[in-house]
């Protein structure tokens, strides 16, 4: 007796890929492109930008010699404006650069920014999004400089709830 098929009732599986300026994110997402994608899948692209330590934003200021401080400086409004258009202008960027690639895929997806320390905002942004996979790029960082500088892939490795693909290139 033959069966009918049925169509899968399946949801699409929702990716989260972290991206930056870094040809390591760039090969991640490609690697995810060409071996893994699926036609249904919805891709959420997570950029998490440079933070800036804006106390550094200072000038110094005749004003701030008024004060009973140490510090005669004052933070610097032209400086951090400077930051933060740039900031802004990078992440455009990135963001036409990836919406290139996913419409020449046809693929449904967003792209989506917040900040903090990475690892623990791409954790919460793929949380919202209900994320199914994660993938990430890894800069290959031996165990020292890893251990001193921290790893994000590290991280959302030990504190994901989904799977995580992290391509090394």
């Amino acid at each position: 007796m033959a069966t009918e098929s049925k169509p899968s009732s399946k949801p699409s599986r929702v990716v989260a890929v972290a991206i930056d300026n870094s040809e390591y994110a760039e090969k991640a997402f490609d690697w995810y492109l060409e071996k893994i994608r699926r036609n249904d899948d919805v891709i959420v692209l997570i950029h998490i930008p440079e933070s800036y330590d804006f106390s550094l934003a200072r000038e110094w200021s005749p004003l701030a010699l008024q004060k009973d401080a140490f510090d005669f400086t004052v933070p610097s409004p032209g400086v951090i404006r400077q930051l933060l258009d740039e900031l802004e202008k990078n992440v455009k960027f990135l963001e036409d650069r990836y919406a290139e690639k996913v419409k020449a895929y046809g693929i449904d997806g967003k792209f989506r920014t917040g900040g903090g320390k990475p690892g623990e905002a791409i954790l919460k942004i793929a949380r919202e999004e209900n994320a199914t996979l994660i993938v990430t790029g890894t800069r290959g960082l031996g165990k020292i400089r890893r251990t001193v500088l921290g790893s994000v892939s590290d991280y959302v490795i030990h504190h994901s709830p989904v799977p995580v693909l992290v391509c090394r290139m």
